[in-house]
């Protein structure tokens, strides 16, 4: 066998020794910032965001929709995060995906109880979102909460977390059900050639619109994708559809944000009291019909999404109504019930805590020219720059790393204590802090 031609081959060469590791485990670990994903409701912003121009695949494309951004995906066991990876380039310009280097060299780089606990891996999957179109109306199995840090969003933008009422979930499954059917009937009214993309491209506006009747609907199906002997049926089954759009949508509460806002998703305290249950996200689909766009840092544990409806957007995605529906809270929630004020944290100027669950904790730090926030020697957590510049330094003051707006990175098992210092004098500097729950 050759030898290894680039670091990356080196540290993934069969029986490589930790030593080659050694230098990693003691400075921030910052994956490639263009781990970026187009999604159907995503927006415009994630790129600016990042610092970023068009990615080489994107060039001569017009203003693709890039929904997330995935920030440290390194867990083999979550579908996205291994269709997704977070990729480092090493010092000798090779590259190497996250998961990875962590599952040859975990110990080294996550301490060996980080991976008795939690495995060779990151057990927590943080994102960038940017929502401009409605998300689907979705869940997540037991146990796995989220915390959304909104970044930046246009005036007016909401979000829905939770019921705004009891659930009867039979009735409601009943009527997602027959909205898929619907859906799969709708499509079956076009003309010959006609691709669902079309269809979304004429109806989704519509359909967003409450007071839109069905004249506007009207020109724009007939004669381009529906024949006239069936724009009756069309009609028929378009107005239906809307209906439940505005009825599912209606049932959930919305939530204004605004830049700087932290919204818990997890079952309310009051619902969880004398239960055997345990906290978890509570139905949610983010964004807006008004498609008022959002940034926000998405902070969960790895795991699969479930999809209950997807808001009559073509083409149909997978949606499991059972799955999705058996796995939320029924019972009405209020807005207030997820909105979370940070607080500072006793001892440590500059650090603010706004979760501590049983899947992570979420700090807040906020350096400033006159100030150096100190972390304490922790396991590996990673930082995600949402304002400013900070440069970080160890204990003994050697500089690890440093972060810009935008950027994210893993902090290993070696780097122990360390400071975070700034000289931006323009704008809030904000650098969250996500660690996974001992216990997770």
């Amino acid at each position: 066998m050759p030898p290894p031609r680039t670091e990356a081959e080196a540290l993934l060469a069969p029986g490589a020794p930790a030593v080659l590791a050694a230098d990693l485990r003691s400075k921030l670990i910052k994956p490639i910032a263009s781990n970026l994903v187009e999604r159907p409701w995503g927006g415009t912003m994630l790129r600016e965001y990042k610092g970023l121009g068009p990615l080489p695949e994107q060039a001569g494309r017009t203003a693709p929709a890039l929904g997330e951004a995935f920030e440290i995906a390194a867990c083999d066991a979550d579908r996205e995060a291994r269709e997704y990876p977070s990729r480092v380039r090493l010092a000798d310009g090779s590259v190497i995906s996250l998961a990875d280097l962590l599952a040859a060299h975990g110990e080294t780089l996550l301490g060996a109880g980080f991976v008795a606990r939690h495995g060779a891996g990151f057990p927590l999957l943080p994102k960038t979102l940017d929502i401009r179109e409605l998300l689907s109306v979705q869940a997540h199995p037991p146990g796995n909460t989220e915390v959304y840090v909104i970044i930046a969003a246009k005036p007016g933008a909401t979000i829905r977390v939770g019921f705004s009422r009891d659930i009867d979930a039979r009735s409601m499954k009943a009527r997602l059900r027959q909205g898929l059917e619907n859906q799969q009937r709708l499509l079956e009214q076009l003309q010959p050639g006609v691709e669902p993309e079309g269809l979304q491209a004429v109806v989704a506006d519509w359909f967003a619109r409450r007071s839109a009747g069905l004249k506007e609907l009207d020109s724009a199906l007939v004669p381009a994708l529906v024949p006239a002997g069936r724009w009756s049926r069309a009609a028929e089954l378009s107005v239906n559809l809307k209906a439940l759009y505005s009825e599912v949508l209606g049932a959930l509460n919305a939530i204004p944000v605004t830049p700087g806002q932290v919204i818990h998703n997890a079952t309310p305290q009051r619902l969880l009291e004398g239960s055997e249950r345990i906290a978890s996200a509570e139905v949610h689909a983010l964004g807006n019909p008004e498609r008022r766009e959002i940034l926000a840092l998405e902070i969960r544990r790895p795991g699969p999404t479930l999809r209950a409806w997807d808001n009559v957007r073509f083409p149909v995605r997978p949606v499991d109504v059972d799955a999705a529906l058996d796995a939320m809270n029924l019972s009405r929630t209020e807005p207030a019930e997820f909105l979370v004020t940070p607080t500072p944290v006793a001892g440590r100027p500059g650090t603010l805590v706004s979760v501590d669950s049983e899947s992570f904790r979420v700090e807040h730090l906020r350096p400033t020219p006159a100030l150096t926030v100190d972390v304490p020697a922790e396991p590996p957590h990673c930082l995600h720059a949402l304002g400013g510049r900070v440069v970080v330094e160890r204990a003994d003051g050697v500089e690890i790393g440093r972060l810009a707006r935008g950027e994210s990175a893993l902090v290993p098992v070696g780097v122990g204590a360390y400071s975070i210092s700034t000289d931006t004098d323009t704008e809030t500097v904000e650098i969250v802090k996500a660690s996974p729950a001992a216990t997770a």
